[in-house]
Order: structure tokens, then C-alpha cells, then sequence
């Protein structure tokens, strides 16, 4: 009954975002799934949006420093040939596989430590930017161990919860 009411809503012009929900509960029947591991995944969708944001945040902060300061060129001239190397081994793993490549953008393979490798070898480029390399390997070493709590689609704790958000903050802070 609640679904026809939104409906109308939406048919009548009114956005309410349900369409999305629709499409969202047509991908598969939630029904399937425990109310209490629904639940939990609802509230750590919340924190996914963040993470999700936050990740992407730096790697285009990254593109757009190295883009502008050292060329097209600078994945190939300015990365570690360490960060490089894991790079091309997630890429070949990825195109030995059936599943759609995610993405031409080498730096969507590099985890966080190599992120951190990345600001470490090009320092001088991000120096008037972020604080201090120490407070960034500092911060996403910290955002490393959260993701590992929702990439592992495990619950973060209340204090985890405090300590991201914490994080988010930090990292805003850090960027002079």
C-alpha cells in the first residue's frame, strides 16, 4: 500500500527518491536475508557513502596535484615503481577474470599504503596542500583500518563509529 502512495507521489512529479528504492529492492529479494543482518547493513551503508567518498576524495586529489604539477604523464614518471608493480598485477588479475574491468584509471588499483606512497615520493607537490606527510600517513594509515572493518562487511563498534568520523575531520584538516 505504502509502495502505490509513493508511486503516485513520483508519477505526479513529486521526487521523493523512491524510484531508486524500487530499483534498489529489484536487484534482489531482500526477504531473503535475516531482518537483523538487513538491519545492520542498513545502518553500515551510511558509513560505506563515506568511505566510498573519502577513498575516491584522495585518489582525486592525487590525480589532480600530479595532473597539474608534473603532466599527463605523471602515473608512469611520478609513482613509486613499487606502487606500480602491485598496480599491473591487480589489472592482470582483474582482465583474467569474467567480471567488468572497474576502471582505465590505474590509481583505482592502489590501496591506501600506496596512496601514502604516492604523496611520500612526490611530497614537494602536495607540501603547500596537506600539513605535514607524517599527519597524512597518520590519517589514512587509520582509514585503512576502518575500511578494513567495512570492506569486510563487518559492523564498526560505536567508538569505531566516533573514530571515522574523527578521521573525516582530520583529513579536512589536514589540507591547509
Amino acid at each position: 500500500m505504502l509502495e502505490k502512495s509513493l508511486a503516485k507521489l513520483e508519477e505526479s512529479g513529486i521526487e521523493i527518491g523512491h524510484v531508486e528504492t524500487i530499483k534498489k529492492d529489484q536487484l534482489v529479494d531482500t526477504d531473503l536475508f535475516e531482518h537483523e543482518i538487513l538491519k545492520k547493513a542498513e545502518k553500515m551503508a551510511d558509513f560505506y557513502i563515506l568511505y566510498f567518498s573519502l577513498e575516491n576524495s584522495v585518489r582525486k586529489l592525487i590525480t589532480d596535484v600530479l595532473s597539474e604539477r608534473q603532466g599527463p604523464e605523471w602515473w608512469d614518471e611520478k609513482v613509486p615503481d613499487g606502487v606500480k608493480g602491485e598496480v599491473k598485477k591487480r589489472q592482470k588479475q582483474e582482465q583474467e577474470t569474467a567480471m567488468s574491468i572497474r576502471s582505465d584509471d590505474p590509481l583505482a588499483y592502489a590501496n591506501f599504503g600506496e596512496l601514502i606512497d604516492i604523496f611520500n615520493a612526490n611530497w614537494s607537490d602536495f607540501s603547500d596542500i596537506l600539513r605535514s606527510q607524517k599527519s597524512v600517513q597518520e590519517v589514512l594509515s587509520q582509514f585503512n583500518r576502518i575500511r578494513n572493518v567495512i570492506a569486510h562487511s563487518c559492523e564498526l563498534n560505536d567508538d569505531e563509529i566516533i573514530r571515522f568520523k574523527l578521521l573525516i575531520k582530520d583529513w579536512l584538516r589536514i589540507q591547509t
